[in-house]
């Protein structure tokens, strides 16, 4: 059987994926079966490769590395791991600003302070005890 330019652009496309792959996308694509032997065969005249090869499933990257623990290549683990960083590290200054500053805080703060003057004029102006004297 003739092989079609069409075929073999299959074979050169879809090459690192395997020769299974490239059976199956000939078959749907042109309606024509080749034998597994035929087809590596064929790549080898047209000089393509049907070697499997790793993709990283979120920058699809051909032949790299793959993390076993991420499932992506090296620099799509690193930028996950950074991305992380930055997320954990905007709850900590969220976290930290509840504690020690920001508007709710200055609003505690400012209520606290005129509270505490209240009360002190209250206690100057009727003789009254203080906090510590009352203990």
């Amino acid at each position: 059987m003739m092989w079609s330019t069409g075929q073999n652009d299959v074979i050169r496309e879809l090459g690192h994926k395997g020769v299974q792959a490239v059976h199956d996308a000939i078959l749907d694509r042109y309606g024509v079966e080749h034998t597994l032997h035929a087809i590596e065969v064929q790549a080898c005249r047209i000089h393509a490769s049907l070697k499997v090869l790793d993709e990283c499933p979120e920058c699809h990257a051909l032949g790299v590395r793959i993390n076993r623990q991420s499932g992506m290549c090296r620099r799509c683990t690193e930028a996950a791991h950074v991305a992380e960083e930055e997320a954990f590290g905007q709850l900590l200054e969220a976290e930290a600003a509840g504690c020690d500053g920001g508007p709710e805080y200055d609003e505690l703060h400012r209520r606290w302070a005129q509270l505490r003057q209240k009360n002190s004029r209250l206690m100057r102006k009727h003789g009254l005890k203080g906090k510590r004297e009352r203990l």
